[in-house]
């Protein structure tokens, strides 16, 4: 009997987030247990995988005869979205720091094709906002999730450019709109972070005012939707 494979919560959600599709893209692939979950569960027909370690290829590959799926999956080392040529429904980049994924986004925002994204990193996810407005894209989805210790956002992305603030970047938009039960022990961990940043940048010699005002406004922000419960009737979706 196959094997079935079974996801965590941070995959479970990304899985959860993808639309159906024909094609789809894995970058960064590693262990591919995303991808062969889509796979067999029909959720994609055919994935491309991509990582720029040889190893890692071989670890995908490696599972994919195992789970019999090699006739539907293309394995291609490369660097980022260069290995893609073919146009894809959906594309994810998971499991990186913030800053490698804003830079394939960057780097690579030719090769997307109108696919929808779905993206998470460890750190700075700030900066993958930012570069999701600036490839001409907005977020639709951020949903949180508990996983091995810490919490995870997982964000989709559609094309199409859409205005967004600066404190949307920083604190996420349609994060605020999440039906998750992960929603508020998030936000409440944000808020800690934050707090334990204030006293830091308080305690400094030469405290910078404008940032400790801005940190300051971001906790309120927090404070106001925890406060809220995130009531349905309460929503505004803004932040």
């Amino acid at each position: 009997m196959l094997r079935t494979i079974m996801l965590d919560a941070r995959l479970s959600l990304a899985y959860d987030l993808y639309d159906p599709c024909e094609l789809a893209a894995d970058i960064g692939t590693d262990h591919a247990h995303l991808p062969a979950a889509l796979l067999q569960r029909g959720r994609c027909q055919h994935i491309i995988l991509t990582d720029l370690s040889e190893s890692a290829l071989r670890n995908a590959r490696d599972e994919m005869i195992r789970l019999r799926l090699t006739d539907r999956v293309s394995l291609r080392r490369g660097d980022g979205l260069s290995p893609l040529t073919e146009k894809c429904g959906m594309i994810s980049v998971t499991g990186m720091g913030g800053r490698t994924v804003r830079e394939i986004l960057l780097s690579g925002k030719e090769k997307l094709q109108g696919a929808s994204l779905i993206l998470s990193a460890h750190t700075d996810l700030p900066l993958i906002r930012e570069a999701v407005s600036l490839i001409g894209y907005h977020t639709d989805r951020e949903e949180p999730c508990f996983c091995a210790g810490r919490f995870y956002l997982v964000l989709r992305a559609r094309p199409g450019a859409r205005a967004t603030t600066e404190k949307e970047l920083r604190l996420g938009g349609p994060l605020f709109e999440s039906a998750s039960d992960q929603l508020i022990p998030y936000l409440k961990r944000r808020r800690e972070v934050l707090e334990n940043s204030l006293k830091g940048l308080l305690s400094a010699e030469s405290p910078d005012r404008a940032l400790i005002g801005q940190v300051r406004e971001d906790i309120r922000a927090y404070d106001d939707y925890i406060e809220k419960g995130l009531n349905p009737h309460d929503r505004t979706g803004s932040v």
